[in-house]
């Protein structure tokens, strides 16, 4: 038996709902569920098209019908992009459900990969760049009474939103994977959103964004630490296994963060250097991520998720949170889901997660 682990060492848990994977009306069941089982939070994918192929709703429109359902779960994207919407359009969605939901929306928002745009020949150019023009223009429309903002991608005119958040704003996560969105983080966002990522370059990169923020003289009092993480928990080691040994790619799609996390792999060049952002959804490209798979170490699945029995797992999770992290967006891979989702919420909650909804 675990006892209660000594310390600071706390943590908010919720759920990326099952997308592509589960028809609208069992989400919203599903949604429900993690509710009740005591979580925190739940996130939606907000893409066009994913890997694998499947049922991929429209992220605002599912917040907004999961709101209606649930009173105490932070709602959350992740990520959202600023290339498929105005800001002003995103901003008053948004807003739209923050007040359904009494204030509970979190946006996550990143910048951007090529399923989501290029099939649809939607411009995403200097994404970076259009990250911190799109969060500046949400904040003031959020906010202000009327705006004007003369910007490279956006101009607006004595405009305003004629619908607000319940606390005036909406917390943003950026979804920061590499050092220019590391380091816009620190200067904007109320939180960080990375992808899956070992605790140790956790650590690493969360250490440069507090060093730019020190050196802007910001304060992170208010931010939170997240990760987006696989999960797989069976009795047996080698059953949770085997659930992320068939995804490897979706588990650690970026050739650079698996070399920064320690790991000599050799990748063809045909495999791109940014797997994941530059893939659109053809046979050809599924077919290069299925390959990319094959070069990716077993010790790289078990590096960069939360894998095993329940001891296993609550030991990474204890792991995580010495490097940082402060909220869990967990991907629920089994092999049994509802046991998955009862070890988090009778016996790993319970060790790092104590003051929920007070």
């Amino acid at each position: 038996m675990i006892e209660k682990i000594e310390g600071d060492l706390m943590s908010k848990f919720g759920f990326l709902l099952p997308i592509p994977v589960t028809p609208v009306n069992n989400l919203l069941k599903i949604a429900k569920l993690i509710e009740n089982s005591g979580f925190d939070s739940i996130w939606v994918p907000d893409h066009l098209l994913m890997i694998p192929p499947g049922i991929v709703p429209e992220a605002f429109s599912l917040l907004s019908s999961i709101a209606t359902i649930t009173k105490k779960v932070k709602l959350g994207t992740c990520v959202s992009d600023p290339h498929r919407r105005h800001p002003a359009v995103f901003a008053q969605e948004s807003a739209t459900i923050d007040q359904i939901s009494k204030g509970r929306l979190i946006v996550g928002l990143g910048s951007g990969e090529a399923m989501n745009l290029n099939q649809f020949n939607i411009p995403w150019n200097k994404p970076v760049s259009r990250m911190k023009e799109f969060t500046e223009i949400l904040r003031k429309l959020w906010r202000d009474d009327r705006i004007n903002y003369d910007g490279k991608f956006w101009k607006l005119t004595d405009a305003l939103l004629q619908i607000k958040p319940v606390n005036k704003t909406i917390p943003i996560y950026f979804g920061a994977n590499g050092p220019k969105t590391r380091q816009l983080t620190a200067e904007l966002a109320d939180g960080w959103l990375p992808t899956p990522r070992p605790p140790k370059l956790y650590k690493k990169h969360l250490k440069e964004i507090e060093d730019t923020a020190k050196r802007i003289k910001r304060t992170l009092d208010n931010f939170e630490c997240g990760i987006l993480i696989y999960t797989a928990i069976a009795e047996k080691y080698e059953e949770a296994f085997k659930q992320l040994e068939k995804i490897k790619p979706l588990i650690a799609f970026f050739p650079k963060v698996i070399e920064e996390a320690g790991y000599d792999i050799r990748i063809p060049e045909h495999l791109g250097k940014n797997l994941y952002s530059e893939i659109i959804l053809r046979e050809r490209d599924i077919k290069i991520f299925e390959e990319f798979g094959n070069y990716i170490p077993n010790e790289v699945v078990e590096d960069f998720s939360i894998v095993g029995t329940p001891e296993d797992c609550i030991e990474k999770v204890e792991e995580f949170i010495k490097a940082g992290v402060e909220h869990f967006i967990l991907i629920n891979m089994g092999p049994d889901p509802k046991y998955v989702m009862n070890v988090y919420s009778k016996k790993i909650m319970p060790i790092f997660n104590e003051c929920k909804f007070e």
